[in-house]
């Protein structure tokens, strides 16, 4: 799902604190696993 950076925008970053709040931070987590291992 990478390359629709610009596609999410506002939406994407409130569905993002959405699931943050609900998963209690597991989102985030998993997030950012993604994102070490895009980048690693």
């Amino acid at each position: 799902m990478s390359g629709n950076g610009n596609k999410r925008g506002c939406f994407g970053l409130i569905l993002d604190m959405v699931l943050i709040i609900v998963t209690g931070g597991l989102w985030l987590v998993w997030i950012l696993v993604k994102y070490l291992r895009n980048n690693s």
